[in-house]
């Protein structure tokens, strides 16, 4: 029963030649908890981790570094890689105050991660290490997306958040050149 899917539209296996390897890939996330990357062409699953204890609820990567994150209605965000050979190998994780994420965004430059929360709250993390940076408040309800927006100034690049409680929240978050006075 799958959970939540992510296509790697933009990666390809390393020394990928045309008609000689895996095509498009897909990661998904199970209610097991469990991580599966597929080779879309040939139906075939490339490789499994069992990332959480929990139904996997949320996952993103990143193709630059091949490094993923997923979340679940516990309280740890699991970090892990695609090696070389399109293994999932499971990194570090990093534990929240409450349970349960919606949605997890990597901002495009590859600095920021941001969660969803259960607890109204958006989180942001530093990508590189999952170190907690900062918690949003603003909404009453369950948080239900995040989204980093991609304008050509990095300094009018926004985070947007939606809630079940109906309202957006946009936010200006740890941007270059940004006045924050």
């Amino acid at each position: 029963w799958l959970q939540h899917l992510t296509k790697l539209s933009s990666y390809r296996p390393p020394d990928f030649q045309p008609d000689s390897g895996p095509g498009p890939l897909l990661l998904a996330g199970y209610e097991d908890g469990s991580l599966l990357l597929w080779d879309v062409t040939q139906r075939a699953q490339l490789s499994q981790t069992k990332a959480h204890p929990e139904p996997v609820m949320c996952l993103t990567f990143d193709p630059q570094c091949l490094r993923g994150v997923s979340g679940s209605s516990e309280k740890d965000l699991c970090s892990w890689r695609l090696d070389g050979q399109n293994n999932l190998q499971l990194q570090d994780s990093v534990t929240l105050v409450n349970p349960g994420v919606s949605q997890l965004c990597v901002r495009g430059d590859g600095k920021l991660l941001a969660s969803a929360g259960w607890d109204h709250r958006v989180r942001i993390f530093g990508w590189k290490k999952l170190r907690p940076l900062a918690v949003l408040q603003y909404h009453t309800d369950l948080v239900l997306s995040v989204a980093f927006s991609d304008h050509q100034d990095p300094r009018q690049r926004l985070l947007a958040a939606g809630s079940k409680d109906q309202r957006i929240s946009l936010w200006s978050i740890f941007n270059e050149g940004a006045d924050t006075g």
